[in-house]
């Protein structure tokens, strides 16, 4: 269901490449988390709990997608919103993610949700 959505910013996964990786993440620990409107999926959320030494014991969005045609709509904050109560409920004490530098539309949105940059993240490819 929630393969429409996720596509619009993971453009390169085929959809059966898409479902292999999601239940091999689903073993180690990665859940789906969506919102339907009408039986759509509108909203798309996939993370993990963990624990860091400098995090303590949080939630990591790996992915946070609202359908592009539909950004005007609520969704992403009731995502966003489950998200935190469901982070409490798991004993929690933070939640964090990454976001890449060009979605600066995304950026004002987790903004608005009191959501703060704290970091620069860096990375290699090794492939």
């Amino acid at each position: 269901y929630c393969y429409k959505i996720m596509h619009q910013i993971r453009e390169d996964l085929s959809k059966e490449d898409f479902l292999a990786s999601i239940e091999s993440q689903i073993k180690n620990g990665y859940k789906l988390a969506y919102v339907l409107d009408h039986g759509q999926v509108i909203c798309v959320a996939g993370f993990t709990i963990s624990e860091k030494l400098s995090w303590g014991k949080h939630i990591y969005i790996d992915d946070f997608i609202t359908d592009k045609s539909l950004k005007s709509t609520d969704a992403g904050k009731a995502l966003l919103d489950f998200i935190k109560i469901y982070a409490e409920q798991q004993g929690c004490v933070s939640i964090h993610l990454d976001s890449s530098v060009e979605r600066i539309d995304a950026h004002k949105f987790y903004l608005s949700q009191d959501l703060k940059i704290e970091s620069h993240h860096f990375s290699i490819n090794l492939k």
